[in-house]
């Protein structure tokens, strides 16, 4: 167990590892839906209004870049640049390729929130900027924030707004730290022109290739896992399911993740493919192979496999679903939603199914009860009211005991915990217990000799124990005289006693016929009075005992186990 618990403590650690990965990302799953439907929104009534052409307004602009740029129409996009008082390294920059680069830079860490874009003519008149101007937005760069505006500059004989000057002389640098490698732009140009799932040509191209490679490496560092736990004996059978399937799957998944990242894909793209999903995969695996892993090693010991395995198995499904709950609601968090609502539900919804599974709970708790008193164990043979046999399975519903008889008894375990249970197993002695009913017409001096011989035997015999040790006439009734034989056989298996028990009983058998003694039959007969009743004296040795007659203490001292066991057989005795 030493060995175990660092394991367990690093692939814990790796799982809360991956947990804080997944929870990174700033805009969530949440605000691009959200985004979404909102900029529908906006796109309809805008569209509802004719008295506004587009560039007459912040927000007509914006949506005359996105509608061409939706279009792959990067030419009409690119009017909307303010081309004027740029540098001379840029006076033959294209507008197209500019605002191309600008929209992939900016959906790489922003979405647009149509909302905030002013929809009159001035713009906003309450942001402290000109009446001509207007903001956009921030990207981050490594050093500083760059601010995005729209400019209102004559155009065609009317005001039309565009992004500003200041804005597109700072694309170059945007593109130079942001952008993609030349070779891939080229590449691009060699594929269909298409996109999907908010990502462009070349990287579903790329991400077939990351699924193809992350898929080989997951396998190959599965092969070489199981190669190396060959050579181990002690956690071969353990960790060879947790390599073969849980961490293939997080070693794929959390490939793909990394792989996914290198790709330069947009905010919307990085969270429906990267931040959102991935990541929690990932985690859903490695949490449910160190559920299954704990457990196998806990098993793994031959006692906690006895004892412990009807309750871990459902501890363990259980458990399983609580991980996939909790990973689910921290997806739903960092995604944006607010768990609370779900919380609340959850606690309702806990409230009624306890009140209906009221049963089923009284059952699992008694299972714990159980598991936690120990007044039973798997292969105890007991007896719980009118049922009685040996305990096979302690399970987190019913224990299951098999009867004598061989049928199984299903026991619930909220009837087992308040039961009055008798475990037989746990007995330390074996209590051997004899009525003999001798035939009516023996003497007392046949009496006393055979209490004597029967004294004499519980005493001597190696097998028994001085506890409680007795031989006694106790009664005298209508058809015979009955003797009580009590003693402790010295063990508590069965087999054992049934054995000891044959012993005694030949022994006693033998002095009965050496004292003339006969056992009473249950038959009726008649004596006439004036007959004399027949006696045994004739079978009276010539020396009998003192009239009460036992023995000293020393005398049972030296008297313990001098007799043979097993008895000898006559030809043993020749």
């Amino acid at each position: 167990m030493r060995r175990i618990a660092p394991l367990a403590l690093a692939f814990i650690g790796l799982f809360l590892a991956t947990l804080g990965h997944a929870s990174e990302p700033a805009i969530t799953f949440k605000d691009v839906i959200d985004t979404g439907e909102k900029a529908q929104e906006v796109k309809e009534q805008a569209q509802n209004d004719d008295s506004l052409q587009p560039g007459d307004t912040p927000l007509s602009t914006l949506l005359a870049i996105i509608d061409a740029t939706e279009q792959r129409d990067w030419a009409a996009a690119g009017e909307y640049l303010d081309m004027r008082y740029l540098p001379a390294d840029m006076a033959d920059a294209d507008p197209a390729v500019l605002i191309k680069q600008l929209s992939i830079v900016w959906s790489q860490q922003r979405i647009l929130d149509l909302t905030r874009i002013s929809n009159e003519p001035e713009g906003h008149s309450n942001d402290g900027l000109p009446s001509y101007r207007d903001k956009i937005g921030t990207l981050t760069l490594p050093d500083e924030t760059l601010t995005l505006y729209l400019q209102r500059i004559p155009d065609d004989g009317r005001r039309v707004w565009k992004i500003s000057n200041t804005t597109v002389r700072e694309i170059p640098q945007l593109w130079e730290t942001f952008g993609y490698n030349p070779a891939i732009v080229k590449l691009a140009d060699y594929l269909p022109d298409f996109t999907f799932l908010h990502m462009q040509n070349w990287q579903v191209a790329g991400l077939v290739l990351i699924l193809l490679g992350c898929w080989i490496i997951a396998a190959l560092t599965r092969r070489l896992l199981l190669a190396v736990l060959e050579h181990s004996d002690r956690y071969r059978d353990t960790l060879h399911r947790f390599f073969a399937v849980p961490v293939r799957w997080f070693l794929f998944f959390k490939l793909l993740q990394l792989g996914v990242g290198e790709l330069g894909l947009s905010i919307k793209a990085r969270v429906y493919l990267n931040e959102s999903a991935l990541g929690y995969l990932a985690s859903v695996f490695l949490a449910l192979g160190i559920i299954e892993l704990l457990s196998a090693l806990f098993l793994s010991n031959a006692t906690n496999q006895k004892y412990w395995s009807g309750i871990i198995r459902p501890v363990r499904t259980i458990l399983k679903m609580i991980a996939i709950v909790v990973i689910f609601l921290l997806w739903l968090s960092d995604s944006g939603y607010d768990i609370t609502t779900v919380l609340t539900g959850l606690g309702i919804g806990s409230i009624a199914i306890a009140l209906a599974a009221q049963k089923t709970l009284e059952n699992v708790i008694g299972a714990f009860t159980l598991y936690i008193a120990k007044p039973i164990q798997p292969g105890d043979f007991c007896k719980v009211g009118t049922t009685a046999g040996i305990i096979e399975e302690i399970g987190l519903r019913s224990t299951r005991i098999r009867r004598t008889d061989r049928s199984v008894v299903y026991v619930p375990n909220s009837v087992l915990s308040s039961a009055s249970i008798e475990n037989i197993s746990e007995s330390d002695l074996r209590r051997y217990r004899r009525d003999l009913h001798i035939r009516l017409g023996a003497t007392p001096d046949q009496l006393r000799n055979l209490l004597a011989d029967l004294r004499r035997l519980i005493y001597s015999h190696p097998r028994l124990t001085e506890k409680a040790a007795r031989v006694r006439f106790v009664d005298i009734l209508r058809d015979s005289y009955r003797l009580e034989i009590n003693a402790y056989v010295d063990s508590s298996e069965f087999g054992e006693y049934l054995a000891v028990s044959e012993d005694l009983n030949l022994r006693i058998l033998s002095l009965l016929e050496q004292q003339g003694l006969q056992l009473a039959v249950p038959v009726q007969q008649w004596i006439r009075g004036e007959r004399p009743m027949e006696s045994e004296a004739e079978n009276v040795p010539d020396s009998t005992l003192q009239a009460f007659p036992d023995f000293e203490k020393e005398a049972k001292t030296t008297m313990k186990g001098t007799l043979d066991y097993p008895e000898k057989g006559r030809h043993e005795q020749e």
